[in-house]
């Protein structure tokens, strides 16, 4: 594992584009332990200054994960989502190269909750229609997700809720135009833990969403508790002024 001593590049960033390339190739995998510094610093001969550098651009660029005291392990694929638009989980997925699947954990008619009546203008007898799914990315668990519709759809239980909701709504002609999300911290419970496969008491993201149709109607609301070391977020933000007409 040579280093070019007389290239341009400086020796660390050689050390963590030869540590990408194993990443690639497979011949480090997700979750495996790297070297200590100071392995890494024989395999490669170079200081453990030249390492620890290298170690830190990776962890930067979420390459790896550096756990105090532990080591540096190997970063699991991030499904990346872009909050700039309405878009569902499968085709964050497919946007990224990766395969949406879902186990759905139940699915039916629940007693609405006080932010039901609110949201959805029903009274407090009117029961909801409630799915909850795991959602996968890849094969790998990456959130636990419930979705609450208004009991006019009620006649979705009859299709694959395994699927894109989105796409279902959108053949029964009806269009999501709005979204309202809100991101906070929670901490897994013991169900969350065993679907998700982390520690109890982890800590997860946890997503609130509201979804409007073209009326402006709430079409459903969703809470999902997100593994975040499979998750990431990003949000474009302009300038007063500088947003690009629609």
């Amino acid at each position: 594992m040579g280093l070019n001593r007389d290239a341009s590049l400086p020796l660390y960033q050689q050390m963590a584009n030869e540590i990408k390339a194993q990443i690639a190739s497979g011949d480090l995998k997700e979750n495996e332990r790297m070297m200590a510094e100071m392995e890494l610093s024989r395999q490669y001969n170079v200081s453990r200054i030249t390492v620890r550098k290298a170690l830190e651009l990776l962890a930067e660029e979420d390459v790896l994960i550096k756990r105090q005291g532990v080591g540096a392990f190997v970063a699991g694929k991030k499904l990346v989502r872009n909050m700039d638009s309405v878009m569902g989980f499968t085709s964050t997925c497919e946007m990224n190269g990766q395969i949406a699947t879902s186990e759905l954990l139940s699915a039916g008619l629940d007693k609405a909750r006080p932010s039901d009546v609110r949201l959805f203008g029903i009274q407090e007898q009117e029961s909801v229609l409630s799915v909850r799914r795991l959602r996968f990315c890849d094969g790998v668990p990456v959130m636990v997700e419930e979705v609450r519709f208004p009991r006019s759809f009620a006649a979705l239980l009859s299709e694959d809720l395994t699927g894109s909701l989105h796409r279902l709504l959108e053949a029964r002609g009806l269009k999501l135009v709005k979204g309202v999300k809100n991101i906070g911290i929670c901490y897994a419970s013991k169900e969350e833990a065993r679907l998700l496969g982390v520690p109890e008491n982890a800590a997860l993201l946890i997503q609130r969403d509201i979804s409007y149709d073209q009326t402006d109607a709430v079409v459903y609301r969703s809470k999902s508790v997100v593994n975040a070391d499979r998750y990431s977020c990003t949000v474009t933000l302009y300038m007063d002024g500088n947003r690009p007409r629609p």
